[in-house]
């Protein structure tokens, strides 16, 4: 045979093999486009390539902090959604805001077999009871948002000290814009709101406020912190520093939306809305509803797309059960007043 035509069809050979392989990859596992197109308008991104047909039947259970608030009861859908495409079985309890059930919400699921089990977005008392029952049972734990913990080893969900980093990059900006505007030679202040029994909050607003004040060139003097856990609600923090401060100004980042709306709503009760910045970190429907309005000083927000860190859990979930690569959930959809027109309509339509 001509070496050139030797050569050629090597050549040939090695691109069917290779097309071959690829074909029966993206036939036996779903792929990230698979994974977006199952979303629909979420168009969550895929964390862990899962095979088409799992080795068997897995049971996955969670015991929901409280199905009946916003974010966590997307959460909730986006796991029942996830497991239902993926072919797994989905358990769910309901602690409807009672963090003092879990411990028994968790035994009761229990009686569910389940090869994995979780729950979110709480702290170590309720973590390391529930983590070391976990331990004792060799059965996998994978919380949401719960921050590290040392009974549990994989820590799923949102990056928080990335998150409250980001956050404080479009405060920054919007309060350097104020800054050449209504807020030109005013004293500056951040304030923090955090709440320090949750360990994913003091990452998140901690990272926040220190980026913050790198970039702003603040002092200690002019950094502040609001928690609510020690007995003073977040409103009340904020009546007091604005009362302590009547001619500064004040940006604003809390560890998760609600707890911003509050001193924000104070702010507003004392005429003084034109003097804050607030950024949030969450983006459920409440702070599109709110953004919509655009509210003044109301800057807008980095979206943790609650629906896709449910199906995350899943696909994590999965992907530790089966051995298989998995990626951190990480999102940088920011949501700004000129953007949430669009934003809003693609995610719940043009009403609210």
């Amino acid at each position: 045979m001509n070496p050139s035509l030797r050569s050629l069809t090597q050549l040939l050979l090695l691109a069917l093999v290779f097309t071959s392989g690829a074909n029966a990859q993206s036939n036996t596992t779903w792929t990230a486009a698979d994974v977006t197109k199952a979303t629909g308008r979420e168009a969550c991104g895929q964390v862990v390539a899962l095979p088409k047909r799992l080795p068997r039947a897995y049971n996955l259970a969670f015991v929901s902090p409280n199905k009946g608030h916003p974010f966590f009861g997307v959460w909730s859908q986006g796991m029942k959604d996830a497991a239902k495409f993926y072919k797994a079985n989905f358990y769910e309890a309901d602690a409807a805001g009672d963090a003092a059930k879990i411990p028994d919400l968790f035994e009761t699921l229990l009686v569910r077999k389940p090869s994995v089990i979780g729950t979110g977005g709480q702290g170590p008392d309720v973590l390391d009871g529930i983590g070391a029952r976990a331990q004792d049972l060799n059965l996998p734990f994978v919380g949401i948002d719960n921050g590290p913990n040392e009974y549990i080893p994989y820590n799923y969900g949102i990056s928080d000290a990335f998150a409250g980093r980001l956050g404080a990059q479009n405060l920054v900006k919007a309060v350097q814009a104020r800054q050449q505007a209504d807020w030109m030679g005013k004293e500056l202040f951040f304030v923090e709101f955090t709440y320090k029994p949750a360990t994913a909050c003091v990452t998140r607003t901690g990272a926040a406020a220190k980026a913050f004040k790198t970039a702003m060139k603040l002092d200690d003097k002019h950094v502040l912190m609001v928690d609510p856990s020690t007995g003073q609600n977040a409103a009340d923090g904020m009546k007091a520093i604005l009362a302590a401060h009547p001619n500064a100004v004040f940006a604003m980042i809390p560890c998760w939306d609600g707890l911003g709306f509050e001193p924000y709503n104070a702010a507003k009760d004392a005429g003084r809305e034109k003097d804050v910045a607030l950024f949030t970190l969450g983006g459920d429907k409440p702070s599109a509803d709110l953004l919509k309005t655009k509210p003044m000083g109301y800057v807008g927000y980095l979206e943790f797309q609650p629906y896709c860190e449910g199906w995350g859990w899943v696909e994590t979930s999965l992907g530790i059960l089966t051995g298989r690569a998995i990626k951190p959930y990480q999102t940088r959809r920011v949501t700004l007043q000129a953007d949430i027109a669009k934003r809003y309509a693609d995610l719940y339509g043009t009403g609210k």
